[in-house]
């Protein structure tokens, strides 16, 4: 990646010319150097899921701020979301080191790292559930498009086979009576 971020303290230094630029003012506002507009967090957002490459600075101290930016969107999306993270997996991340997101998720990589060398590990509940979740959706999503086309079997593609079918039958009986025909004279 050809962006440098230089350390917290100093000012950032970006030599990539796809790299979106957003200022971050003591007022809180957010500006978009390119587009040259304000922008909120949720735009950001778009940006991300756009896979565009995001660099928040302090406009003040010109500090690189982007992890604190991202996580704050994660935040403002985890408090709108149906379903929230476990009680467990929460307790879970507060009592594991500083109680930060980041140090658990960099804990429990290096257990399923560690798993990749054939050791057993333990999976969080959190990742667990997720999994299931998500092949309990693709399987009901598996289950409709089996249900579509057995009943599109039945309905007017079914018709269609059946249709085709008769219309082969005739079209063989005409051609031996044809063979037939000929073979007569």
């Amino acid at each position: 990646m050809e962006t440098q971020t230089q350390v917290q303290q100093n000012p950032v230094i970006t030599t990539n010319p796809n790299v979106k630029v957003i200022k971050r003012y003591q007022n809180r506002k957010l500006y978009d150097t390119q587009q040259s507009c304000y922008v909120t967090l949720e735009d950001i957002a778009k940006m991300i899921r756009a896979n565009e490459e995001v660099l928040v600075i302090d406009n003040k101290t010109k500090k690189d701020i982007t992890s604190s930016t991202l996580t704050q969107i994660i935040f403002e999306a985890e408090k709108k979301a149906k379903n929230y993270i476990s009680i467990d997996t929460l307790r879970e991340i507060i009592q594991t080191g500083t109680g930060s997101i980041s140090s658990y998720l960099e804990k429990k990589m290096n257990k399923v790292l560690q798993s990749a060398e054939g050791e057993q590990v333990e999976v969080g509940a959190y990742v667990k559930e997720l999994l299931d979740n998500t092949t309990r959706s693709f399987d009901d999503i598996q289950r409709k498009i089996e249900n579509r086309l057995a009943q599109a079997g039945k309905g007017a593609i079914g018709n269609v086979k059946e249709n085709l079918n008769q219309l082969q039958q005739k079209l063989t009986n005409i051609e031996s009576k044809i063979k037939e025909f000929s073979l007569d004279n």
